[in-house]
């Protein structure tokens, strides 16, 4: 054979091995990617901590008069969407007819709110507003406040009542409220609200005090592994509460009111976990409240009709949920007094 065929045939194992070579890094580089991709889409283990950049610029009050030394209790109201209020104006004036909505939608003068919803997606500026129908997620939604408002003003007609509502609608106790057990992102920003004003109220003369948290939370903590240390969760974070919040606090200490999830498909498979975790919690402490949704017959599945929001409560329900607060508030202070 001659010079040239071996050099032909050298150049074509060389070109053929190139491009071997080539495939198969080709080939490479695609399943790394693939990788890369499906190792993006993953969501996080469960067990990684996760914090969020929470926003912390709480603007002051322009309005609230000067309180003259009078005393007023601050009621805590935290959570997540059912606390943020996403229940549905127009079906509760189907419900209740168009004189009673009309009361809810005048609103209730001795029960103010302050409130920043899902981090500052609404607020009320930082101003002390009267209760009524639009403090909830967005127009057209409200929250346990009316209910909560319709209750006490009818016990204590004649005082000022003091609502502080920080909500993060759709995270969860053990990774955004608290983080590996700690304080969390949400909760230091929840503080730092409530430390605004409460001195914001000090500022303007009132002798204020914080009585009572009310907590409407764990739909997002029902996945098996997050309801399994919802108990251990919810009593640091109950601890973390009164430490922190103890300056405000009467001699009898802060009490906590806790709303049982429902048992809705949005809340399964573990909602049974995280009802008896609080029901448990409950049972630690004489300042420790709790009732359960479920008994009380809330439901979720009515509203919209035709494709019902199967995450919130339905209007009549909604409301309902503030008054099961409000009562056991009102209960709270008749047997302090």
């Amino acid at each position: 054979m001659d010079q040239n065929y071996y050099s032909f045939l050298a150049d074509f194992l060389n070109n053929t091995m190139k491009k071997r070579i080539l495939s198969f890094a080709i080939l490479l580089l695609a399943c790394l990617l693939l990788l890369g991709c499906q190792a993006q889409q993953q969501p996080p283990a469960e067990d990684e901590p996760v914090w969020l950049d929470m926003n912390m610029d709480y603007p002051t009050t322009k309005s609230l008069p000067d309180g003259g030394g009078r005393p007023v209790k601050v009621i805590l109201l935290l959570g997540q969407s059912n606390a943020t209020g996403c229940s549905i104006n127009e079906y509760l004036r189907r419900g209740v007819g168009d004189e009673q909505y009309a009361i809810y939608e005048q609103g209730y003068p001795s029960v103010l709110i302050n409130y920043c919803l899902d981090d500052h997606n609404a607020t009320s500026g930082g101003e002390f507003v009267k209760v009524d129908l639009t403090c909830g997620a967005t127009d057209g939604f409200f929250g346990p406040e009316v209910g909560m408002a319709e209750v006490l003003s009818a016990a204590y007609p004649d005082e000022t009542i003091i609502i502080l509502k920080y909500t993060m609608s759709g995270y969860s106790l053990h990774h955004h409220w608290l983080s590996e057990g700690k304080r969390g992102s949400i909760y230091e920003a929840f503080l730092a609200f409530t430390q605004t004003y409460m001195k914001t109220l000090a500022d303007h003369h009132y002798d204020a005090s914080i009585d009572v948290i009310c907590w409407m939370q764990g739909e997002s903590d029902t996945t098996e592994f997050k309801a399994s240390h919802y108990y251990d969760n919810q009593t640091a974070l109950v601890s973390y509460l009164r430490e922190d919040l103890a300056p405000y606090a009467e001699e009898e200490g802060i009490y906590f009111i806790d709303a049982g999830i429902s048992n809705s498909p949005y809340c399964e498979p573990a909602y049974p976990t995280v009802n008896a975790a609080k029901e448990r919690m409950a049972e630690d402490s004489p300042l420790n409240r709790y009732f359960s949704t479920i008994d009380e017959g809330l439901t979720v599945h009515l509203e919209p009709e035709g494709d019902p929001d199967w995450g919130h409560y339905d209007a009549l329900s909604g409301l309902k949920l503030g008054r099961l607060f409000g009562e056991r508030i009102v209960q709270i202070w008749q047997k302090e007094k």
